[in-house]
């Protein structure tokens, strides 16, 4: 009876506790419910906005395509840079399409177009070959187990597994007949499109038949159809060296500065400008994009198609140089050029530029050149090299060096020095080349006039706190790196050693050495050391031309529109030079700097430099360089050779152009060619726009 007893008590405990434990679960599924609601609650309530906003966004895609870039010309309005418009095939994708569909199109593609460049790596290869469904079935099937399972046993994610079906193809697996390399290339440039993208496919130039047969099997080529499209044409000018390239739809932005475009709103197919007049004004010259916007059903079918921004073309860039000017300026330097080659003199030169710029506004009126393959007569035009390529500068810079003077306290205003033979203890004597003459005192303007080294030498020497005295001893000092500084910064104030601010990327500042002797520092002085572009001896000349004001060069003119016909249209904004600095000099100062200019020319002493452009149309004020070089003959011999350059401005008393000529490594030291070019730009000018 007890145990009885016992058994019912427990039977009955059991019992109890079932209303508890389903409580318990009641409890358990009115808290999940709660939470469920809550969360509905938050998400319908709360924060409708956000989520009624991602779903939109979930069903809706932004397409972007690029507009026909704008065109740049000369300062007559012709055309140095075109758009030439082509037939090409396009292929849109759609967000259903497969990669085995896309394949098979290319394939059927390939029976209407000519693919001649065939550019696969081993990854479009790849991709080709694992388009094919049943393929990619048996190769992920002969994947071993960890390639396509994780240590729980479960699949790997779908991009994983790819990958390594990627990775197992043998190479002899990518082996392609000619005709499935084009067919593969036909399908690496469309699967690269993304969903409702446009694509346009690199054949070659489709003839009018194969246009015809590809209207009329549309339906066999989803996607496929024929637009027209523009490939960039740079006219055969003598300015093509500075327009730059636009990349391909296929490199698109470069990936170096993909992030900066992406900023601004850039796809990564866009074409941009990559070097000079296309890189520097890529956001004029870039179309406006056509944006529209896709929205999708929830079974991704769609629904509409709205258009957030139409497309336009690009904006145009007009040049400051008048093409027939800068054709004739080059007919010049080729012309003296060719002369000099026939006698002999110019077979190790490096060639012949010229620069003219406005001293008033810093616009570019020429930028011309030849590029001469030493040893041979060939000559390349090479309007690039008036800011890419360096050369010793010579005498030209004296004018500057004079201003250091003036700036380091160490001459005032015109004074007299003596030039007379600078002999330092043990070495040999540095001399002008009237010092011979004997020794005379001369003021500034006649050590520009008469191009003396001494005199430079002179203001060199007191900058570094060793007043010349005969046989002195030149001592190494800590006030050099001081005084080469002082030098360097006089000069960078006219534009010798700095950037010009040119609106041209990639110029060169010259070439500056860090290291340097005391004797490099003098020679310096005058114009024997430091390297320059002729832009940068250009800018120096016009500082001097408008009282000491350095302005940037400029190449464009303005941004203009386009007319309905695509022509260049209305003026959008003006491009001026902007004033970098003033020289810090007195104006009395200056006008010293300019007399001597004047006198290099008009001076009647003997000793003038210059006297060979005083029969110019217009009076011309200049200052002329010769710097000391050797060149290596083809047989290894070695000879003397001279750069001769030339700056000038004219007319003398209201200067509209400022002139820099460079022509190197002449072995006749006493040519004038320079002098004579100079003469023949400063009257070409004058011939076409009277200065008078």
């Amino acid at each position: 009876m007890k145990v009885e007893k016992k058994s019912n008590s427990r039977v009955g405990r059991e019992d109890n506790l079932i209303p508890r434990r389903l409580n318990v679960l009641f409890f358990i599924v009115i808290l999940l419910f709660s939470l469920l609601i809550a969360r509905l609650a938050y998400m319908q309530i709360i924060n409708r906005d956000f989520y009624s906003q991602k779903l939109a966004t979930a069903s809706q895609k932004t397409i972007q395509k690029s507009s026909v870039r704008g065109q740049i010309y000369d300062a007559k309005g012709q055309a140095l840079v075109e758009n030439q418009v082509i037939q090409v095939v396009s292929f849109t994708r759609s967000n259903r399409i497969t990669a085995e569909e896309i394949k098979a199109i290319a394939q059927a593609l390939l029976q209407y177009v000519t693919v001649s460049e065939v550019n696969l790596s081993q990854r479009d290869k790849a991709d080709y070959y694992l388009a094919d469904s049943e393929v990619y079935r048996q190769v992920v099937k002969s994947l071993p187990k960890d390639q396509r399972y994780d240590t729980d046993g479960n699949l790997l994610p779908e991009a994983t597994i790819y990958a390594n079906a990627v990775a197992s193809l043998t190479e002899d697996q990518l082996q392609y007949s000619d005709a499935d390399s084009k067919a593969a290339e036909l399908f690496s440039q469309m699967n690269s499109a993304a969903y409702f993208e446009t694509v346009h496919l690199v054949t070659e130039p489709l003839s009018a038949q194969q246009i015809a047969l590809i209207a009329a099997n549309e339906k066999n080529l989803p996607g496929i159809s024929t637009t027209s499209n523009w490939n960039r044409l740079v006219h055969s000018t003598s300015l093509a060296s500075i327009i730059g390239t636009v990349t391909s739809e296929q490199a698109g932005i470069p990936e170096e500065e993909a992030e900066a475009y992406l900023a601004k709103g850039y796809s990564l197919n866009d074409r941009v400008g990559t070097a000079y007049l296309e890189k520097q004004y890529e956001e004029d010259l870039q179309g406006q994009r056509e944006i529209k916007e896709i929205t999708l059903d929830r079974h991704g079918n769609v629904e509409s198609i709205e258009t957030i921004q139409e497309g336009s073309k690009g904006n145009n860039v007009k040049l400051t140089i008048d093409l027939a000017f800068q054709d004739q300026v080059n007919a010049i330097l080729k012309r003296h050029f060719e002369s000099e080659l026939a006698s002999g003199s110019a077979l190790y030169s490096d060639g012949v530029y010229a620069v003219v710029l406005n001293p008033q506004t810093g616009a570019i009126l020429a930028m011309a050149g030849y590029k001469h393959e030493k040893g041979t007569n060939n000559l390349q035009e090479n309007a690039l090299g008036t800011i890419t390529d360096t050369f010793v500068p010579g005498s030209i810079v004296k004018g500057a060096t004079i201003t250091a003077g003036w700036e380091s306290g160490v001459i005032q205003g015109n004074q007299v020095l003596t030039d007379q033979p600078i002999q330092f203890a043990g070495s040999t004597p540095i001399t002008s080349w009237f010092t011979t003459y004997g020794n005379r005192n001369i003021s500034a303007v006649e050590a520009l006039q008469y191009s003396s080294n001494t005199y430079m030498v002179q203001i060199a020497l007191n900058m570094l706190g060793q007043p010349y005295s005969p046989n002195m001893v030149l001592s190494q000092t800590d006030q050099l790196e001081t005084a080469m500084g002082q030098l360097r910064s006089s000069f960078g104030e006219y534009g010798l050693g700095v950037a010009t601010g040119i609106d041209l990327p990639l110029e060169s500042t010259g070439f500056i050495p860090e290291e340097y002797t005391v004797s490099n520092y003098l020679t310096n002085a005058f114009g024997q050391f430091d390297n320059y572009t002729p832009m940068q001896m250009a800018q120096y000349a016009a500082t001097v031309a408008n009282g000491g004001t350095r302005i940037s060069p400029h190449l464009a003119e303005g941004i203009y529109g386009n007319k309905e016909d695509g022509s260049l249209g209305d003026k959008i904004k003006d491009i001026t030079g902007q004033s970098l600095n003033q020289v810090n000099i007195s104006s009395e100062n200056m006008a010293i700097i300019q007399e001597g200019f004047y006198q290099v020319v008009h001076g009647a002493s003997g000793f003038s430099t210059g006297t060979a452009l005083a029969n110019s149309s217009v009076p011309i004020s200049a200052k002329t360089g010769r710097a000391e070089t050797f060149v290596t003959t083809n047989s290894g011999q070695v000879l003397s050779a001279v750069n001769t350059n030339i700056v000038a401005y004219a007319p003398s008393q209201n200067p509209q152009i400022a002139v820099a000529v460079v022509l190197p490594n002449l072995t006749d030291l006493q040519s004038k060619t320079s002098q004579a070019i100079m003469t023949d730009i400063v009257n070409l000018y004058n011939s076409l726009y009277p200065m008078n």
